[in-house]
Parts: structure tokens; C-alpha cells; sequence
């Protein structure tokens, strides 16, 4: 006699009926399903393309005889997935207040029925930026009905299956913006699988755990993965052991208190249904993320002075890991290529490393500098995270909930082929790596949101003190623009990984003989009203030809002033002069910094790359005398100074310092 098969009801819209999906009746989410879940359940799609949860909708889903039909199946299991046609002008203006009772007499009915079913609703799969009302109603109607599913899923007592994530980080998976494609669907299919049956995979850390790894000192040690449903975890860490259940969403943490510094300790996670993992070196210090493009991936082999570096300046205190892009390159693109250039497969992770390997050696000089100088001061032992991209722009960095707020960012989400607000550079790199072909498939790193996705969202679960940044070579064709970017993306960091006041330390541009380069480093010092930041200028260690100047030693040991003073307040020098304000006094002007003690130039020679303009913004070559810690600037042909730039050039040779020999930014009081 055969056991009766588990009878699964797939509910929906023409996501569940699987439109614009090639073979849908083999390759739909439900199709799929059927697959994974085996020859036990019988898995049936109802989903009817354009319908409604509102039964007053433009096409209510209560109406169709696929309704019917999916009553008629007598379902053990039902999944309903509706809402997405609800969202349009035509439907949830006028008839909103009706979702949640419609959607809850939905349930009512099913759960009725003479088979009892489990009933599971889903969060909707995304609507991207795309789509033609998107910027009409759309973006909002969708995340109210989202949250009023929500609260529908808790009013109910049923299951909610988050179908919005992982989907919202593969847009590629989504041609017309809102209907998935085979890759999609098997997503979908898998979570869906996931929910019933409560296989997770069984106990899986994050891809940053590992030997060698450091926990942040002094805040809560929060320790989390996935495992299967109802598993029982137990971790010991340094003696200390915690338990917890894992919950219907396959997800479990555990919190340790706060400790001091130390290790090696053992760390152990063991699951009471599958494996126990076992690191037997773990350290509690302080953890940084370093992130941005070439400059910070810049490699301590290349560095100058590399060889005594990793020969006289190694520390075993120091922990190191890359995340590494495996597809970075100035030719086409292979087809295997174009294929790991997703959210799950993009950077490949180095493994934690204390010694002199080639870890070590690939590892970025500006970061491990920044380390070793706080090694040498904090006395602890220091981890550091690095997952800098060549050439990235700061665009692919922020999520993309946030670039969906303005008209100008989703602009970028929504062409990325030679758009005007997108440096031609990166630009051509696209072109370069796509064959030119506009019509192939599939995400580039450098397009919005993407190293965001598969490189700062899968982080925000580990705990990092702050963030050392170095970028901008890529988007200095569009210096304000930059800097709306770089505000959205501290505060979108910020955001997710839940610390408002997260320091966000970073390398002002250096010096090149390329256009804009002193207009961009004065924006960048600008930025610094941002609270909790802090900049290294670098222009004095630029170079006429070469973006990557070799001397990172000395920007990884500003970066670490900035982090002694800022946040772990020692008393230290750490900025070079920044402009404060300007004084007219009748045919001069006396410039006033701060951090100016000590006000001189680095060869004791007249101020270089200096010049002075009236009214007219004709700016001449300036006359300069340094009195005390200020500055007095004049031209002999400006009767009436007004405004003053310094280090503007491109390359510039720009040589005040302070006592410290920190080198002061370019700077000008011009309003531009």
C-alpha cells in the first residue's frame, strides 16, 4: 500500500504561472519544487497571470477558476504568492484599506477546507527601478503591501516566506523588472522548499569564519549562521557556552558578553542534528573593514620598501583576510566568466593569515600598514577585512534601496551603458568586458549596487569597529555628484550594519597629471563635516603618470593617526592644516587653519601651487608669508583679494605642513 502523497498548492500571479520562463511547465518556481521536493509530494500551480489578491482589483485571483481548481486539489500544503498586480495605479489607490481583510478571508477559505491545509503566504518577489511605474506610485505601494503582508502573516498565525530576499540581489534574474527567469524561479523554489520541509543545508557558518579569525573587543560577541529547523546549537567560546534553537527561517545566533582582548581560544559549534565545527584559534581585538579600488587593493608585494616591510615589519598580532573579485580584467569576458559575476560567487575569500605567505603578500599595503600601526599602539591583536575592487565607482558600492530613492541614482541602476552620469572610463570598462554587446545578459562589477550585494551585505552580520576607504579615481568626471554618492553611502553602511556612527576613515585623492584631480581632493575635504569621518591626504606621495603610487606605508600610517585619535582617543596627531576660514583685510587675505601648530613648509622654501583671485575669479599666482599659525596671501596685481586655492593643480607640489610634517589638503573658499 503507498503512503498518499503530500498534496502542495502554489497560489498566485504569472510569477507563480511562470511567464516569460521558457518551458514554464518544466521550469516554473512550481515545476521546480516538484523537483526538489521528490516523488512524495504532489506540487500543483494555480498562479493565473494579472491577478489580485483585491477582490475589487482589476482582475481579482478570486474570481478565477484557478481559484476553484485549487480548492478542488484538496491541498495538504497551500503557498500563496500575490500582490505584485495589486501595487499598480489602477488598483491600490482606491482599494487599499480592502487588502489585509481580503487577503485574511483568503486564508480563512483555505484553512476551511476538508484537508486542513498548512497555509504559508510570501512576502512578494521584487519590482525593480526598472519598471514603468516605478517612479509613479509604484516604489511606495510596493513596500506598504509588503508590510501589510506583515502583519497579515501575525493577525493569521500562518508562515511567511521572505521571497524579496536573496531575489533583490540578482536583478539579472529579472529581464522586464518584475518576472523572474529560470534562475529566479529556482530560487524561489528552493526557499519555498526550504519553508516545508525545514532543510536548510544542514549547520553553515558565514564564508569569513575560519582559523585565525578576530572578534571585536569590548562589544557583545554575537556568533550566527543557518541550520536546519528545530536544530539545537551549542557554542563555546573561551570557555563560555551558548544555546539556542534554530527558528522556522532556518537562521540562529548566539550572544556572548563583551570581553578584553586575548587568544587563541577555541571555538566550537556544534549541531545537535548534523556536524559540529571547530576553529581551535580565535581572537578577541579589533576588527576593520578596508574597502573602495585599486589604490586600496594595492598590493603589499608592490608597495615600496616590500621586501624589508615583509621582512622586518611582520606581526603575528595581525590577521589579515582578502576577499578577492575572481572576474577583474581589461578583455571580454568569457561565458564562464559573465556567469561568476553574481551576488553568491564574485569574491572568493583568502582565508584568515597571521604570517608570511602569500595571503600576506596579496594583501592590501594601505591596510596592512593601518594595522601594523595599530598593532604597534592598541597592543592587541587586529583583524582586518579587505575586499577593494580595481576601478570600482562608488555607486557599486551602495545598496540598492537606497540609489531607489532619487531620480538621479536610479538612473544609474537603470542604464549603466555609457550613462552620462557614469565615468567614461568605467564606462568603456563594460563596453570592453561585454564584447561592446549591449545586448548580453548579465550584471558587471562596476554596475550599481553590485559589490554592495555580493561584497558589503554579506558582512553586515560581523562585527567591525569602523571602515578604512579608498576610492574616487573613477568618478572624478563628476565631483558633486561623487559627493551625493559618498554621504548615501556612509549613511547606507551605516544603516546596515546597525551603527549609526560607524567611523569612516579615508585617503583623499593623490596627485596625476589628469583633469579635475584638485577640484575632486577640495570636495573630498569638504565631506569631512560628515560626522565620525576623518581623511589622509595623499597628495604629497602622488605621482606625475602612475595612479598607483607605491608609497602606501605612509597613508596606511595616517589612516591609523586619524583611528588612534578618533577612536581610540589618544592623543596624537592626525590631520595636516584644514582650512578653517578666510579674513579680508584690505589688500590681503589671512587664511586660518586648523591643526596648523607649528605652520611651515615641508622644504623651507616659498608655499608652492598657491594662487589668489578678486571678484572676477581670475585667479593669479599668489605672494604668501606664514605668521604664527596662519597664512597671508596677496597678489601686487588684485587690489580687492577674495578668494585663494591651494594645491589645485592636478599634480601639484603643494609643500605646507604642520609641526607634525602632516601634509595640509587642498583647499580653496571658493564656492563653486
Amino acid at each position: 500500500m503507498h503512503a498518499q502523497k503530500t498534496r502542495v498548492a502554489c497560489v498566485g500571479n504569472s510569477v507563480t504561472y511562470g511567464a516569460g520562463i521558457k518551458d514554464r511547465s518544466l521550469n516554473s518556481y512550481p515545476s521546480q519544487l516538484q523537483k526538489l521536493l521528490g516523488s512524495n509530494y504532489h506540487v500543483a500551480n494555480f498562479g493565473h497571470s494579472g491577478a489580485t489578491m483585491l477582490k475589487n482589483g482589476h482582475k481579482p485571483y478570486w474570481t478565477k477558476q484557478a481559484f476553484k481548481q485549487s480548492q478542488d486539489f484538496a491541498p495538504n500544503i497551500v503557498i500563496i504568492h500575490l500582490g505584485l498586480n495589486d501595487q499598480g495605479n489602477n488598483n491600490w489607490p482606491k482599494h487599499k484599506e480592502a487588502f489585509i481583510p481580503d487577503y485574511l478571508d483568503m486564508i480563512s477559505t483555505y484553512k476551511k477546507l476538508p484537508s486542513k491545509p498548512r497555509v504559508i503566504i510570501c512576502k512578494m518577489t521584487p519590482t525593480f527601478s526598472g519598471h514603468h511605474w516605478f517612479e509613479e506610485g509604484m516604489r511606495e505601494s510596493f513596500k506598504d503591501i509588503q508590510n501589510k503582508i506583515e502583519t497579515i502573516a501575525n493577525t493569521a498565525n500562518v508562515e511567511l516566506i521572505n521571497l524579496h530576499e536573496p531575489l533583490y540581489r540578482f536583478p539579472e534574474f529579472f529581464p522586464d523588472n518584475l518576472h523572474p527567469t529560470k534562475d529566479g524561479a529556482a530560487i524561489i523554489a528552493k526557499k519555498v522548499y526550504s519553508a516545508i520541509t525545514g532543510d536548510y543545508g544542514g549547520l553553515q557558518l558565514p564564508k569569513y569564519y575560519g582559523e585565525n579569525m578576530v572578534f571585536q573587543r569590548h562589544e557583545p560577541i554575537v556568533i550566527s549562521g543557518t541550520a536546519n529547523i528545530n536544530d539545537h546549537i551549542t557554542v563555546q567560546l573561551n570557555s563560555k557556552k551558548a544555546s539556542t534553537t534554530v527558528t522556522k527561517k532556518g537562521v540562529w545566533k548566539v550572544s556572548f558578553p563583551a570581553m578584553n582582548a586575548g587568544g587563541p581560544f577555541a571555538l566550537k559549534i556544534q549541531s545537535k542534528l548534523s556536524k559540529t565545527i571547530q576553529f581551535n584559534q580565535v581572537y578577541i581585538g579589533e576588527v576593520w573593514l578596508a574597502s573602495g579600488q585599486s589604490n586600496m587593493d594595492f598590493k603589499v608585494q608592490h608597495m615600496l620598501s616590500a621586501k624589508s616591510v615583509l621582512k622586518d615589519s611582520l606581526n603575528p598580532n595581525i590577521f589579515v583576510l582578502s576577499m578577492d573579485p575572481k572576474v577583474l580584467k581589461g578583455t571580454p569576458f568569457t561565458e564562464k566568466e559573465r556567469s561568476l559575476c553574481n551576488t553568491n560567487d564574485y569574491f572568493e575569500s583568502s582565508g584568515w593569515s597571521n604570517t608570511s605567505d602569500k595571503i600576506l603578500e596579496n594583501f592590501s599595503a594601505v591596510a596592512y600598514a593601518y594595522a601594523y600601526n595599530l598593532q604597534k599602539s592598541l597592543n592587541v591583536p587586529i583583524g582586518i577585512i579587505c575586499n577593494a575592487v580595481g576601478g570600482s565607482p562608488t555607486q557599486s558600492w551602495i545598496s540598492r534601496e537606497c540609489l531607489e530613492q532619487t531620480h538621479e541614482t536610479i538612473s544609474l541602476l537603470n542604464d549603466s551603458w555609457q550613462n552620462p552620469l557614469i565615468d567614461s572610463w568605467v564606462s568603456l570598462r563594460k563596453s570592453e568586458n561585454f564584447g561592446h554587446n549591449k545586448n548580453l545578459k548579465g550584471r558587471h562589477p562596476y554596475d550599481a549596487t553590485f559589490l554592495f550585494d555580493s561584497g558589503i551585505l554579506p558582512l553586515t552580520n560581523f562585527n567591525f569597529k569602523g571602515v578604512i576607504w579608498y576610492q574616487g579615481e573613477s568618478n572624478t568626471e563628476h565631483v558633486d555628484l561623487h559627493s551625493r554618492l559618498f554621504k548615501m553611502l556612509i549613511k547606507d553602511w551605516r544603516i546596515h550594519f546597525k551603527k549609526p556612527e560607524f567611523p569612516f576613515y579615508y585617503v583623499q585623492l593623490s596627485s596625476i597629471n589628469r583633469p579635475n584631480w584638485g577640484t575632486f581632493r577640495d570636495a573630498q575635504r569638504k565631506l569631512l563635516h560628515i560626522k565620525n569621518t576623518g581623511m589622509a591626504v595623499s597628495l604629497d606621495v602622488g605621482h606625475k603618470t602612475d595612479v598607483h603610487p607605491k608609497q602606501k606605508w605612509i597613508l596606511g600610517e595616517r589612516l591609523a593617526r586619524i583611528a588612534l585619535n578618533k577612536s581610540y582617543k589618544k592623543p596624537i596627531a592626525f590631520s595636516g592644516p584644514l582650512l578653517d576660514y578666510v579674513n579680508v583685510m584690505n589688500d590681503k587675505l589671512e587664511v586660518y587653519f586648523k591643526h596648523s601648530e607649528g605652520l611651515k613648509t615641508k622644504d623651507d622654501t616659498a608655499i608652492k601651487d598657491i594662487i589668489v583671485a578678486g571678484e572676477d575669479k581670475v585667479f593669479l599666482k599668489a605672494q604668501t608669508k606664514i605668521k604664527g599659525n596662519k597664512l597671508i596671501v596677496w597678489s601686487q596685481n588684485i587690489k580687492k583679494p577674495r578668494y585663494v586655492k591651494y594645491g589645485y593643480s592636478s599634480y601639484t607640489n603643494g609643500n605646507l605642513v604642520n609641526k607634525s610634517n602632516l601634509p595640509a589638503s587642498t583647499f580653496s573658499n571658493l564656492k563653486e
